[in-house]
Formats: C-alpha cells, structure tokens, sequence
C-alpha cells in the first residue's frame, strides 16, 4: 500500500515540525521522546528505538513519521468505548483487504494456533484484556487509537479466527489509509512481542 505521497517525504526532517507539536496533545505526556508500541521516538534528533531490546528500529520508519504527522492534525475528543470493524471507517471497505491481509491474517497464522504466544505479546504491548473472542485485548498503539484484538481459538471443526475492532472515534484521527499502516505496524510489534 502506498499513500498518495511518496514515502521520501516522510523523514524526520521534512516531517518533523507537526510531530514536535505532539508532546502534551492528543495523550502523549509531555517530553523529550513519544512512545507508543514498545517503540521510543526521540524528538531530538527522530532515532526511534525499540525499546523491549534497547536497540535501533529502522524497519518501517518513515511509517512511523507518516503516522504521526496524520495523528498531530487530529482533535482530541473522548473515546466512545463503541467498538466497530474497520469496514465502518470511511474508505474503510476500499482498504480493507489490504488491512485484513496486513493486519487481521498474519495474527491469525503466527498467535491464532498460539493463544499464549498471543497473550505474552499482547500484555508486552500493555495491552488490556476485554471480554470478546476466547481472548481479546485493546493495544494502545497510538494514545487515542486502540486497536482491539479479538481470538476465537481452533476447535474440531474451525481453524482460529481474529478480528480486529476499532474504537467508533478512530476515523476522526486518522483515515482509513494511515489507520491500514498502523494497524500493520501493530500487528508486527506484536509478532515481535511474542518472540521475546
């Protein structure tokens, strides 16, 4: 998937004057760094770090800078707790098999046959268990954004299942574009959750 820009524009110093504007806004503390994911981005010179290993994070970095920029010209208003599928966002179902395919199926394959695994990741995340599926939790990806993942383990006559709900307010701070990338990035820092 690619946004109507190229992704050249997204490095930190072409990017970063909107992300600046983030600490203290839209539930990010005031600081130095913003972190979400496991992941810490450091506004003085855009190095973000994986912080579970303490180590350098390059893959989909320009992914985290596009991100962050779309979330900095959100207004804060209050989550509903009203819970939705990603097809209800607007433009949601022209994305959607891009986002099921980024997000929803490679959770499926890798955790699906491995609740624990999934569990592990999950709560590596801080997420936070909810009652839907056989195991659920809502990952604070982005702090106005959670993504809530949903597992309905194998049985005799069905393979695992996931599914992936949003918050009803997700659209107002992101599209459905930038919310397929952060869900695709959530979706890897959780596969990488669970290797630790």
């Amino acid at each position: 998937m690619q946004t109507s820009e190229s992704w050249d524009r997204w490095t930190w110093k072409k990017s970063k004057t909107k992300i600046l504007t983030l600490p203290g806004r839209l539930g990010f503390p005031k600081g130095s760094t913003l972190r979400f994911l496991g992941l810490e981005v450091n506004l003085k010179d855009g190095s973000v770090t994986d912080v579970a290993i303490g180590q350098p994070f390059d893959p989909k970095i320009e992914h985290i800078f596009f991100l962050l920029n779309r979330y900095a010209e959100a207004k804060d208003i209050p989550l509903t707790g009203e819970l939705i599928t990603y097809k209800h966002i607007s433009g949601g179902r022209v994305y959607f098999p891009v986002f099921e395919g980024r997000v929803v199926n490679p959770i499926e394959k890798h955790l699906g046959p491995n609740p624990d695994f999934f569990k592990k990741a999950a709560e590596h995340l801080q997420g936070t268990a909810t009652k839907l599926g056989d195991i659920a939790y809502a990952i604070p990806t982005l702090p106005r954004v959670p993504l809530t993942y949903a597992l309905w383990k194998a049985d005799d006559e069905f393979p695992p299942q996931v599914k992936v709900y949003l918050d009803s307010t997700a659209g107002s701070y992101l599209d459905a574009e930038a919310l397929a990338h952060l869900g695709s990035l959530a979706t890897l820092r959780l596969l990488s959750a669970a290797k630790l």
